[in-house]
């Protein structure tokens, strides 16, 4: 099992756990009680929002009767999840980081922002101040690092598809200035050769549609086990959906605006005309 990182391990860690749990029979409460510990505990651990050490995680698969090289592998996950974590962001949003960098597709709308995996240095340092006026020069460099350490998720041995839709005032709204947004729709562009991303601009001809005012990110994931999740974003905190009934409305959503966007080629041609 390949781990990148506290927020990952931690994520990862929670999966196995469940999985380990369900597998033997076991409910929450029964967890609970081995672990001493509130049913509510255990369904923060195992969705990733709370950190558990080795000897708790011991007396979890204990509970489960799990043994040998699974036991390894869990105990390495328990010991890397409580490391510290390089790249800085709000609580609330690492675990958004940390399944961004397992999912298997990322499916996006953004009705005002370039996504921040599309980011320019530039472009997130201009959108870091208009968001907070009081950062002061070395805070907006260390927002552009965190967003660079991020983006390496694009260039790894396996990176995820992402399909993503842009309302046009995404395109139109000169963050930065002139010189900052001309550099950042030229590395959209660019990013659009990738055969791993497609990108549609979603026009403002097209009125009404099926997100809006809501941007959201629909991630999916293969490993450690099959799910996904909608991770929506505001100021200050950020809501994360995963019910099956919820990923599929938002799933849906996304259909219809992918069929109201322009082709991913009309698209090029849009970026081409915007430079």
């Amino acid at each position: 099992m390949s781990i990148t990182g506290p927020p990952v391990a931690r994520l990862q860690l929670g999966r196995l756990l469940r999985d380990m749990r369900e597998s033997c029979g076991k409910t929450q409460e029964q967890a609970a009680i081995a672990l001493e510990c509130t049913k509510p505990k255990i369904s923060k651990i195992e969705t990733g929002k709370a950190t558990i050490g080795p000897g708790d995680v011991r007396l979890l698969i204990d509970c489960y009767g799990v043994a040998g090289d699974s036991a390894d592998t869990v105990l390495q996950l328990a010991r890397q999840a409580r490391k510290r974590n390089h790249i800085r962001v709000p609580d609330w949003a690492q675990r958004f980081v940390a399944m961004e960098s397992i999912a298997a597709t990322i499916s996006t709308y953004e009705s005002e922002l370039v996504p921040a995996l599309f980011r320019t240095p530039e472009y997130t340092k201009a959108a870091g101040l208009a968001a907070d006026p009081r950062r002061d020069a070395d805070e907006l460099e260390r927002l552009a690092t965190i967003n660079a350490d991020r983006q390496q998720v694009l260039t790894g041995d396996q990176p995820p598809m992402l399909d993503v839709v842009l309302n046009e005032a995404v395109l139109r709204r000169h963050v930065g200035g002139s010189a900052v947004m001309h550099k950042q729709l030229a590395h959209l562009r660019d990013l659009t050769e990738r055969p791993n991303i497609t990108v549609r601009v979603l026009p403002f001809g097209t009125g009404a549609h099926a997100a809006m005012g809501t941007a959201f990110q629909l991630l999916r994931f293969e490993q450690p086990t099959p799910g996904s999740l909608v991770y929506i974003e505001n100021l200050i905190n950020a809501d994360y959906l995963d019910g099956p009934a919820q990923t599929d409305w938002y799933d849906a959503a996304f259909t219809r605006l992918g069929a109201a966007a322009l082709s991913p080629a009309d698209t090029a041609t849009f970026l081409d005309e915007s430079l």
